[in-house]
């Protein structure tokens, strides 16, 4: 699954003024790779007003809701790392992995995730990375993809 998330995908010191433009810039990216049509970018924000992505550890997960799953023409992660953490719900959050997923794959990232952001020494080359291929090799061998 290698394929999952690519360098394109991969924005370092992104500006966000708010959880709703940091979840824009997801959808505009995942557009920007082809994977999605507009329609499942609206529900993005769409699913973040009625539940916050927000995990914990300065990490969230925004993804569309159920329904809009048939606007994903492919399965793709995005990363941003904000270059300021913002308020996101309750939680402070710097970094964003958005999600385009037709069926469940989602799940197994989200667990993935999960086991990456507890490991110290990778989740400090995450947020502190300078560098994409590092941010990306890190994804796919630290089994976020």
């Amino acid at each position: 699954m290698t394929d999952l998330i690519q360098k394109a995908g991969i924005r370092l010191d992104v500006t966000a003024s708010s959880s709703e433009e940091a979840v824009r810039i997801c959808g505009e990216l995942l557009l920007e790779l082809g994977a999605i049509g507009p329609e499942y970018a609206a529900a993005m924000w769409e699913r973040e007003q009625k539940f916050s992505s927000a995990i914990g550890m300065g990490f969230a997960i925004p993804h569309g809701t159920d329904e809009s799953r048939v606007h994903v023409i492919f399965d793709q992660l995005v990363f941003l790392r904000l270059a300021s953490p913002i308020t996101w719900g309750d939680e402070e959050v710097s970094c964003v992995l958005g999600i385009a997923s037709s069926g469940d794959g989602h799940v197994e990232i989200l667990g993935n995730l999960a086991e990456l952001i507890q490991h110290e020494t990778k989740l400090e080359v995450l947020v502190a990375s300078g560098s994409a291929d590092q941010v990306l090799e890190l994804i796919l061998d630290g089994g976020v993809a």
